[in-house]
């Protein structure tokens, strides 16, 4: 059955991550052998630097533009920052890749399907987010029980995101082999929309739209969601030439990170009219999230490893990458990230 597509709301798609590998630009290789100096960081010159941010609607990186912390700090330094809006993770590496922004925040799939592209980026900060951040829906009536039960079923997510790697596990840990279930790829606006037409039998969703869902007394979850991360990245060329604007953007955004977790609902009465949710639901979903700002380990590389493994071995991305060579040795990444 051909599923109606609908238009999708403007505040909404801003939080949406829309993960498809033809997404992000494949015309150059990733290499990330040359290093920061140790001594780059004092011997950098901000004065006239813009530096250029990519951000999605209500997230950490619009709060941080809308505060205006992050220019003071810059402009103490010489410096200025310019803002992009994004809809979503792909479109946003891709002006990276192409020299158009040096700093952004996406989902932790974005960057794998980059780096299988060619991308050149870094990882320079994680943040955590809890299992309850995402699942996978059916209906209240639904004969789907567990994951297992979806083995000749239809499930909406978006291809590449988060939620498809969600998928990707509950059904390997279900012994359910992928191929015997039916992946609708839809954005998260039609995939509400096919659901609740009874179009597919479940949906694997994220924060702020399971939210959403989960006001609806007609569906349940299948409470399979598990702990996934968003990353700062950086381009490899800003990275390198200059360290301490990237350090003074960090400090910025952990402090901001802080602020955030101390003012969940101011912050949640501000974005609310932006994506069109209600402020009570917005408020829960910010309140169930982590909003530090953490450097990335070898078991942040390790958990992120396994999410690009899981893409290959299911045939969505075309190559295996090594995600260790985009994150900055320690020696560079000791001069970057802020104490």
């Amino acid at each position: 059955m051909l599923l109606r597509r609908r238009t999708v709301i403007s505040g909404m798609i801003g939080l949406s991550i829309p993960l498809i590998a033809s997404s992000c630009t494949r015309n150059s290789s990733n290499t990330s052998t040359s290093q920061i100096a140790p001594s780059a960081a004092a011997s950098v010159t901000s004065t006239g630097q813009s530096i250029h941010i990519g951000y999605q609607k209500a997230t950490e990186l619009d709060l941080l533009r809308t505060r205006k912390e992050l220019d003071k700090k810059l402009s103490e330094l010489g410096a200025t920052v310019e803002w992009a809006l994004f809809p979503s993770g792909p479109p946003m590496l891709e002006a990276m890749n192409a020299g158009k922004i040096d700093f952004g925040g996406v989902g932790e799939s974005p960057p794998i399907f980059s780096q299988a592209a060619g991308g050149q980026f870094y990882y320079v900060s994680v943040t955590p987010l809890s299992a309850a951040s995402q699942d996978i829906v059916v209906s209240k009536d639904s004969v789907i029980q567990t994951p297992a039960d979806l083995k000749g079923k239809k499930v909406a997510l978006q291809k590449g995101s988060s939620a498809h790697y969600l998928l990707l596990k509950a059904l390997e840990e279900a012994s359910v082999p992928v191929d015997q279930v039916e992946v609708i790829s839809l954005s998260p606006a039609d995939a509400r929309a096919a659901f609740e037409q009874g179009n597919v039998d479940a949906w694997s969703i994220w924060d702020p739209f399971l939210a959403v869902a989960q006001q609806n007394s007609n569906i349940r979850g299948l409470n399979v969601g598990r702990e996934r991360r968003t990353y700062f990245l950086a381009s490899q060329q800003f990275a390198k030439s200059q360290p301490a604007l990237l350090k003074t953007v960090l400090e910025a955004a952990k402090e901001n990170g802080n602020w955030i977790a101390q003012n969940i609902q101011e912050v949640a009465q501000r974005f609310s009219k932006d994506i069109k949710v209600d402020q009570a639901v917005l408020q829960e979903v910010y309140k169930r999230r982590s909003w530090q700002v953490l450097p990335v380990d070898a078991q942040i590389q390790e958990a992120q490893q396994a999410v690009a493994d899981t893409f290959y071995k299911s045939k969505v991305i075309p190559k295996s990458v090594q995600v260790n060579e985009v994150f900055l040795p320690s020696d560079d990444y000791s001069n970057i990230f802020p104490s």
